[in-house]
């Protein structure tokens, strides 16, 4: 039979030199469906989480307007690489998330618990994110998929607040977002209490309820707000015995100056305070 007259002259060598490039051809051209046209940015690789963490959807709790900054004509939402350290409030954010939770490995309740204890002395160098998220998460957190938290509270009424008073402003922690939302650049540390601590320790969460979410008398939700409040001071607790950090919880502020300075509502108390850093 003779060969077609396409092939003519076309040797076995000459086939066996043309193979490598067609089988290139054909594989790029099989993968040109889902292959990217140009390179896409690279993620940053997800922390492998020792906590649970789950978002729900929750509707934030309410703020007045005037205590978040209003933000610039570049305003961004997101850092678009977060940093070790919180920046500061200064407008160009509406909130800063917040990574997963997570705690050493070798942590564990009984030791976090017999490693509890106050401590009133601490050096004055600032909290990592990362442990500040570990803090949050682990005092008022969501941990289930309904929106339910790490403490408890009476009918799931969630009226507790958790306030982050720094250097670089004042922050609420938004749990169902995880996330934190800068509201004052003011440094409110020495509003936070009495003592002299108070003023150059790192951190200070100050616990705020919002009788508007308790559907209780007046009285009741006095009760319930310190009951509450006593439950998540506790998880932080544990939470900074695990990570070698100092804290202390304190009662005695004055807060009728701390609520004025915060912008806080008339449904809106004060319960606790509680200082948090490096054991000095």
């Amino acid at each position: 039979m003779e060969p077609s007259p396409s092939f003519t002259g076309f040797t076995r060598r000459d086939f066996l030199k043309f193979l490598p490039a067609a089988g290139g051809a054909l594989l790029l051209q099989g993968c040109n469906g889902f292959l990217p046209t140009a390179p896409s940015p690279t993620a940053l690789p997800a922390p492998s989480p020792t906590l649970t963490h789950t978002v729900a959807s929750q509707p934030e709790a309410t703020q007045t307007a005037s205590a978040t900054p209003a933000p610039s004509e570049t305003f961004t939402p997101v850092p678009e690489h977060p940093p070790e350290y919180l920046p500061a409030v200064d407008g160009r954010y509406a909130f800063y998330p917040l990574p997963e939770p997570q705690l050493p490995a070798s942590a564990s309740l009984m030791q976090a618990l017999q490693e509890r204890r106050s401590r009133r002395e601490f050096r004055p160098d600032e909290l990592p994110i990362h442990l500040i998220t570990a803090l949050l998460w682990a005092g008022f957190g969501v941990n289930r998929p309904d929106g339910k938290r790490t403490a408890p509270s009476a009918y799931n009424a969630q009226d507790i607040d958790i306030y982050l008073v720094t250097a670089k402003g004042l922050f609420r922690y938004d749990a169902p977002g995880h996330r934190l939302i800068p509201l004052l650049p003011d440094d409110l540390r020495p509003f936070t209490g009495t003592q002299a601590f108070v003023s150059t320790a790192p951190a200070n969460l100050v616990y705020v309820s919002d009788y508007s979410r308790m559907n209780a008398s007046g009285e009741e939700c006095l009760q319930w707000s310190w009951a509450h409040s006593g439950c998540i001071a506790q998880n932080v607790y544990l939470a900074c015995a695990a990570q070698g950090l100092a804290t202390v919880v304190r009662s005695t502020l004055d807060r009728a100056a701390l609520a004025e300075r915060m912008n806080l509502n008339a449904s809106q108390h004060i319960t606790l305070a509680q200082t948090i850093g490096y054991p000095a």
